[in-house]
C-alpha cells in the first residue's frame, strides 16, 4: 500500500478552545422539503467544522428535521454542537439553513499508546525587524528563544521528544517571507539537510515577527531621544510602554522537508524597565518584567501545543545498513526502544505529479522487524527474510504508529 508523506499533515492538532461560528448550509430540493431541510442542516454543521479548520469524518443523524444527536464527530478531534437556528427557508430550488454552532476541538491521539521519544532539531529563529531589539538589547532572541523551547521540551520527560539545540543554524534567508520562500510542495531543503546531519525526525524553526511598542514612537524602540513632552518638563515619570511579542512557529518533516505545522502566537505586556537598561531575552531581568512574564506564559502554551503536535506524529527512524536479515537503525536507547519491540518497514521513493514536481512517497513493505539489540546510538533489528529479497536498503524507514 502506498502512502503519501504529506498525509501526515492530517495529524495536526488545533486549538483546544471552543469557538462559535455562524454558517449557512443548503441542499437541493428534490421532492421532499423535509429531506432537503435535513440535508441543509447537515451541510451547515459540516461548514461549521470546516470553518473552524477541521475535517468532517462522520455526519450527524437527523430525523424529520430533529437532531437525533446533538453533536458530530469531526476527524476524531472535534465536536460540533448546534446552538440555534438563525434563519431557514426555501429559495427557489434550494433550501437554506443558517445556524450558530459551537466547535470544540478535542485532543487528537488521545488513545495513542506510541511512547517512543522523537528526536527534533530546534533551529535558530529569525528576527524580522532588528531595530525593535534595541530597547533592552534583546537581539539575542534569535538564539535564546529556541534554547528556551529546547530546555522546556527536554525538562518534561513525558513530552515524548528529545530536543536538540540547533539554534546556531538559520533556515530563512529573508524572515519576512518565511516560509513562502519554499517551493510549491512547501519543502525546505535546509531543513532536510539539518535533520540528516543531526539525525532528527523533525525540524522546528520560527520567525519573531514583532517586538515593537504599542502606541509609542519608533524613537523609543531605537534608543534615540524622544521629543520632550509635558511629563518631562514637570519631572514626572513616563508610564511603562506596552510591548508586543509575536512569533510564528514551523514544524518541518526531516525526510521530505514538508511543512507539517504552522502557527503564529502573540501577546503583549508592560516593559517596566528604564529605557537604557539592558535585559537580554530570557535573562533574569527580562523574565522579571511584566512583559517577560507574559512572554513566558505564552511560551509555556507554545511548548504544550508543540508537544501535542509532535506526539501525534508517527515515530520514524532511518535504516543505515541492511545486510541479510539484519538491519541497523538510526535510533538508540534514548528513544525508549527495547528488545522485542516491533516496527513496520517502509521503502522510500519519489514520484512526480502532473506538473513534474517531486513528491516523497512511502511504500509499506508489509513486513515487520523485531528489535534484538539496543545500543546508545543505534539499534539492531531482524527480518524474517533477507533485506535483499525485499529490496530494503539504506535510507528506508521503520515506523511505529
Amino acid at each position: 500500500m502506498k502512502i503519501l508523506w504529506l498525509l501526515f499533515c492530517g495529524l495536526l492538532v488545533g486549538s483546544v478552545q471552543a469557538m462559535e461560528v455562524q454558517v449557512t448550509g443548503q441542499a437541493w430540493v428534490d421532492g421532499s422539503v423535509n429531506m432537503a431541510r435535513d440535508a441543509a442542516l447537515e451541510d451547515a454543521m459540516q461548514q461549521a467544522a470546516l470553518q473552524a479548520g477541521v475535517q468532517v469524518r462522520s455526519s450527524q443523524h437527523l430525523n424529520m428535521g430533529q437532531l437525533d444527536q446533538d453533536h458530530v464527530q469531526v476527524d476524531g478531534r472535534s465536536r460540533v454542537a448546534l446552538k440555534r437556528i438563525v434563519q431557514e427557508g426555501r429559495s427557489g430550488d434550494w433550501y437554506q439553513v443558517s445556524i450558530v454552532a459551537e466547535v470544540r476541538p478535542e485532543a487528537m491521539c488521545a488513545d495513542s499508546h506510541q511512547q517512543y521519544r522523537k528526536t527534533i532539531a530546534v533551529a535558530g529563529f529569525s528576527l524580522v525587524d532588528q531595530d525593535q531589539a534595541t530597547l533592552g538589547r534583546v537581539g539575542n532572541v534569535e538564539q535564546a528563544l529556541p534554547q528556551v523551547l529546547v530546555s522546556a521540551l527536554n525538562r518534561d520527560m513525558g513530552s515524548g521528544v528529545q530536543a536538540l539545540d540547533a539554534s546556531g543554524s538559520r533556515l530563512y534567508a529573508d524572515p519576512r517571507t518565511a516560509p513562502v520562500m519554499e517551493n510549491s510542495q512547501q519543502r525546505l531543503t535546509t531543513s532536510v539537510t539539518l535533520a540528516t546531519r543531526l539525525g532528527a525526525q523533525y525540524v522546528v524553526s520560527g520567525v519573531v515577527r514583532d517586538l515593537g511598542l504599542t502606541g509609542q514612537s519608533r524613537t523609543l524602540e531605537s534608543g534615540q531621544p524622544q521629543n520632550v513632552n509635558w511629563r518631562d518638563v514637570l519631572g514626572m515619570q513616563q508610564p511603562a510602554p506596552e510591548r508586543r511579542f509575536a512569533v510564528e512557529l514551523f514544524v518541518h518533516d526531516g525526510l521530505s522537508g514538508a511543512l507539517l505545522f504552522q502557527r503564529q502566537y502573540q501577546t503583549s505586556g508592560l516593559w517596566n524597565l528604564p529605557q537604557d537598561q539592558s535585559a537580554p531575552f530570557a535573562s533574569q531581568p527580562f523574565w522579571h518584567t511584566r512583559y517577560g512574564a507574559e512572554v513566558q506564559r505564552l511560551l509555556s502554551g507554545v511548548t504544550e501545543e508543540l508537544t501535542e503536535v509532535l506526539r501525534c506524529q508517527p515515530f520514524m527512524a532511518r535504516i543505515v545498513s541492511a545486510r541479510g536479515n539484519r538491519l541497523h537503525i538510526e535510533a538508540g536507547a534514548v528513544a525508549g526502544i527495547r528488545p522485542g519491540d516491533r516496527f513496520q518497514v517502509y521503502r522510500t521513493g519519489t514520484f512526480y505529479n502532473l506538473d513534474l514536481e517531486p513528491r516523497t512517497e512511502l511504500t509499506n513493505m508489509a513486513t515487520e522487524v523485531v528489535i534484538k539489540q539496543v545500543q546508545p546510538q543505534f539499534v539492531v533489528a531482524e527480518l524474517t527474510s533477507s533485506a535483499e529479497s525485499l529490496s530494503i536498503q539504506r535510507d528506508d524507514l521503520v515506523i511505529a504508529w
